[in-house]
Parts: C-alpha cells; structure tokens; sequence
C-alpha cells in the first residue's frame, strides 16, 4: 500500500491555507481564483492529512505549474517531484507542449529539468513577485519554462 494517496480536488481552502503556510505570498480564501484549471492535493491514506499540493494555472495566456507546496515536515521525501509529475500528465493530456514557473525555489526547478528565462522576455505569470516586499530580500524568484 502506498503512503500517500493524490486526489483531484476543488477545496482551495485546504490547499491555499497549505500554500500561505509555505511562504508562497497566496492568500487563504474558500473561493478558487479562475485562473485554475485544476488542482491536486496529496492526503494521508489513513488520517486524509493533506501532505502536498499542486495547481495547473493559466497565467497571462501561457499554462503554468501555478502552485506546489509540500507539508514543512515532509520536505526531501521526493513529494514535489511527484506532484509536478501529476501537473505535467495533466497537461500532456490536454495536449499542451509547455509549462512555465514563477520558481520561488529556482535551483529545485533547475535540478528537475526546467529551464530559466529572463523576467524582461518571459510571460507575466508571477501573480505577485513583482510587487512582493520579500523579493531581492527574502526571495529570489525566477521564471521558469518546462517542455512537456
């Protein structure tokens, strides 16, 4: 029996709670923005326990790995990488060719294969970076481009 169970779902409370908690500027609120397509939660098969997220945006026009957060305490067991996996089987099914990340972990996102692309000739797909006091400070962000 695995250790996690991925569910697709519609509680953005649950995940934007998950999200806020993980530093990524999102706000808490019941109500999913309309820039998601979908979103993916990570559960505890015994306790439901949310453990990881994802979301499969559309950011500026482009499609995006909108959010991904891991449960602090969980961090370095290779979650991440299975819920961008999820974002991306999504995406190859509904025939889209590439992702793009506002990475707020770019290194993360280098080692798994993404490629970085300069903010001045990217899409605008950081929904707050730019104005986010933690940025240059507190956070480096770059943006991001993954071919499927």
């Amino acid at each position: 029996m695995s250790n996690y169970i991925i569910k697709e779902t519609q509680d953005f409370f649950a995940l934007s709670t998950l999200f806020s908690e993980s530093g990524m500027g999102v706000r808490i609120e019941d109500r999913m923005p309309e820039r998601i397509l979908k979103m993916w939660r990570m559960e505890d098969p015994q306790t439901g326990e949310l453990m990881a997220a994802s979301t499969l945006e559309i950011r500026d026009g482009f499609y995006s790995l909108g959010d991904i957060a891991v449960r602090r305490d969980l961090q370095r067991n290779g979650y991440g990488k299975v819920m961008q996996n999820v974002v991306f089987d999504a995406a190859r099914d509904m025939g889209i060719s590439e992702l793009w990340a506002c990475a707020k972990e770019p290194e993360y996102y280098l080692r798994c294969g993404w490629e970085a692309v300069d903010w001045e000739s990217s899409p605008k797909i950081a929904v707050y970076c730019r104005c986010c006091e933690k940025r240059g400070t507190l956070c480096h962000p770059k943006i991001m481009k993954y071919k499927l």
